[in-house]
């Protein structure tokens, strides 16, 4: 198959979800809802060809201890041709057995897969171990990023923002076979003047990649940042922002690579 895309497919009931793809969080679903069923693109976290490791958590409602017994789980991953004229499954969807699930705080199904692509994106291959840094320091430093990028935010400064984000998109437009063009001021939305920060001690913070990368997480999003409009009624807009951050060496700043 010529360049492939490949696609996780989450089917869940009655639970909370969060899938990892190669030590890094993907995908999450906090919503108490009833069920989620999605196809979700991962080359963006497959660096090149061999063998991948995913990685689906499945946890309980936030006010219950458990599993509900009703909680279900289907996965599967499939690739298909970039003009979408071809399908492989790599992962046939099927039911995962969760035993015993009214005496699980959580369930966790992983297990490796075989992804063959045409490109190799460096990524955080040879990044620093940030899991040997002073905790305290690499949160502070990850913290200065959140005025950082809400005056980005606020002042449309579409410069800075091709230079914070220009490596990550690069390799996503590598991953996803298409040319990269740096963004023009239509990706800012005029109500993101009005956007403001959470408090910075809501954060925590997370590694991932074994170490490579690190970002701080609310409980119940993705890593990053979120901003909120400066007055919430119906009118207002706010945004998170994904992100994890690398060094590439010893002393450098912190930069976003996805």
């Amino acid at each position: 198959m010529n360049n492939p895309i490949y696609n996780f497919e989450i089917k869940a009931f009655y639970c909370l979800v969060e899938l990892t793809i190669n030590d890094v969080l993907v995908f999450s679903h906090y919503e108490e809802n009833g069920s989620i069923w999605v196809d979700w693109p991962i080359n963006q976290y497959i660096l090149d060809s061999g063998i991948q490791s995913f990685e689906v958590k499945v946890l309980p409602y936030k006010d219950h201890d458990t599993l509900f017994e009703k909680a279900q789980l289907e996965i599967g991953i499939h690739a298909i041709s970039e003009s979408g004229s071809e399908r492989i499954e790599v992962l046939e969807k099927k039911e995962v057995n969760i035993p015993n699930k009214a005496e699980l705080p959580f369930f966790i199904q992983k297990g490796p897969f075989t992804a063959t692509v045409p490109y190799k994106n460096t990524g955080w291959k040879a990044s620093v171990d940030l899991k040997k840094e002073d905790e305290k320091k690499l949160l502070a430093e990850i913290l200065q990023w959140n005025s950082k990028l809400l005056n980005v935010y606020t002042s449309s400064d579409i410069k800075e923002y091709n230079v914070i984000y220009g490596e990550r998109e690069k390799e996503f437009a590598t991953a996803y076979y298409t040319e990269y063009q740096e963004n023009t001021p239509e990706v800012f939305h005029s109500k993101f003047k009005n956007l403001t920060a959470l408090p910075k001690d809501l954060y925590q913070l997370v590694l991932y990649a074994d170490g490579k990368l690190a970002s701080v997480k609310l409980p119940t999003e993705l890593p990053g940042f979120t901003f909120d409009p400066k007055v919430k009624d119906e009118n207002g807009l706010g945004i998170s922002l994904i992100l994890f951050f690398h060094r590439k060496k010893e002393g450098a700043p912190l930069e976003v690579i996805r």
